[in-house]
């Protein structure tokens, strides 16, 4: 007689696989679920409205007469207002529907405050390099206008 062997078929999973398996999801949802967030979006986002409004300014300084300054006026924390020859413009900011950009009552200009960052015909700062740092809570960014080029960071 012929002996045959037996052919285990377990059609499952041990206890031991099933908990290993739990342990590696609860791991990876874990990493998921954790990572860090930070609430700065608006102070991101004003900061880049801002450099784009800088940019407009200096680019109609470009384009103008030789005699005419166009620039952003931070006459407060709280917004800042398109000007021509140290006066408010009569040109609308880009993507608003005044000359003045209000920013959210999270975000707010600490310093900077009170001046005026006008360019010439040929894209410099008048008064040289300007600083103009943005607050949201505790984080802060920085628009920083460069001297004699005008780039705007």
């Amino acid at each position: 007689m012929k002996r045959t062997a037996k052919i285990r078929n377990p059609g499952g999973f041990t206890m031991i696989e099933i908990i290993v398996v739990l342990i590696v999801m609860a791991i990876v949802a874990s990493v998921i679920l954790y990572r860090p967030t930070t609430n700065v979006n608006k102070l991101i986002a004003e900061a880049e409205i801002l450099k784009s409004h800088l940019r407009y300014a200096q680019i109609k300084a470009m384009n103008g007469d030789e005699n005419e300054t166009w620039g952003i006026h931070l006459a407060d924390a709280n917004s800042y207002t398109l000007y021509k020859n140290n006066a408010q413009a009569t040109d609308i900011l880009p993507g608003e529907t005044a000359q003045t950009h209000t920013f959210p009552t999270e975000v707010s200009v600490t310093s900077g405050v009170g001046t005026t960052v006008n360019f010439t015909n040929w894209g410099s700062p008048v008064s040289g390099a300007q600083t103009i740092t943005l607050k949201q809570g505790i984080e802060s960014i920085n628009v920083t206008v460069t001297k004699n080029t005008g780039y705007i960071q």
